[in-house]
């Protein structure tokens, strides 16, 4: 029920859109929140395209501890910024805010409206509030962005397209509850043989797609510093204090249509 509810505020919404202001569908929120369904449900029920706004779902072979889609998921609507890059390649917020707005452009001279979904919030706002980049130079070594950048969502109060952003949100304990399951099914899936395929296939443990969350913590394990269940315990706890993070985030979007979810 709550998706057929989104989907028809979504289509109230842009039902009288002429396109001469860019369309744009965001679903965000924490981690575990099923921001990736709800985000294929409405993409196949509009026709159209997702743009993944995951930091992590970039890199080639890193699934499993990503969550990325399916391959049966994958064919069922396309996905834009999953499986682009390898393990030693960078992409930063400007290369994300370039490229995404140029298939939102795409997207909308052909009639679609694109939905971004995704929970890294540093991408979305940047896009949706229009940050202002000099060449890169206002990003430093770690991918942060300086505090004096300007957009034009700072200069005007006005955001970037003409955007219905959805927040997907659910009760403290259920999310950590989803959060832990998700982490022993990871295990289940072949977490640990994923990350010694990628070593073995030649990628550093240095690697910036080596340094996210399940993958840093299944390495311990392989070197035998951890248990298999405090490897677990390790990312579930990693897990909960990221999402903690994504909602600190998303506090300062004032524009979040919010929606409820059990």
């Amino acid at each position: 029920m709550l998706n057929e509810s989104i989907y028809k505020k979504i289509s109230q919404v842009f039902s009288k859109s002429n396109f001469k202001i860019p369309n744009l569908i965001v679903i965000l929120g924490a981690t575990a929140t099923g921001k990736s369904a709800l985000a294929l449900e409405l993409a196949e029920k509009l026709q159209t395209e997702i743009i993944s706004a995951d930091s992590m779902m970039v890199y080639k072979n890193f699934n499993i501890g990503t969550a990325k889609p399916s391959l049966e998921e994958l064919s069922r609507v396309k996905h834009h910024f999953v499986d682009i890059l390898e393990p030693y390649e960078k992409f930063s917020v400007a290369d994300f805010q370039n490229a995404a707005s140029k298939i939102i452009s795409d997207l909308n001279n052909r009639g679609k409206i694109p939905i971004v979904a995704g929970g890294t919030g540093l991408y979305i706002q940047a896009l949706i509030e229009g940050y202002k980049f000099n060449d890169y130079d206002d990003i430093d070594t770690n991918g942060k962005v300086k505090k004096s950048l300007n957009s034009l969502f700072k200069e005007t109060g006005s955001l970037a397209y003409n955007v219905e952003v959805i927040g997907l949100t659910m009760n403290r304990q259920e999310l950590y509850r989803r959060i832990n399951e998700r982490t022993k099914k990871m295990f289940d899936d072949g977490l640990v043989d994923e990350v010694k395929n990628l070593l073995a296939s030649g990628v550093s443990r240095n690697a910036q797609a080596m340094l996210g969350i399940g993958y840093k913590e299944t390495l311990e394990y392989l070197d035998g510093t951890l248990t298999l269940n405090e490897t677990i315990d390790k990312i579930s706890q990693a897990t909960r204090n990221f999402a903690k993070r994504q909602l600190t985030w998303y506090r300062r979007m004032k524009y979040i249509d919010w929606h409820e979810v059990s």
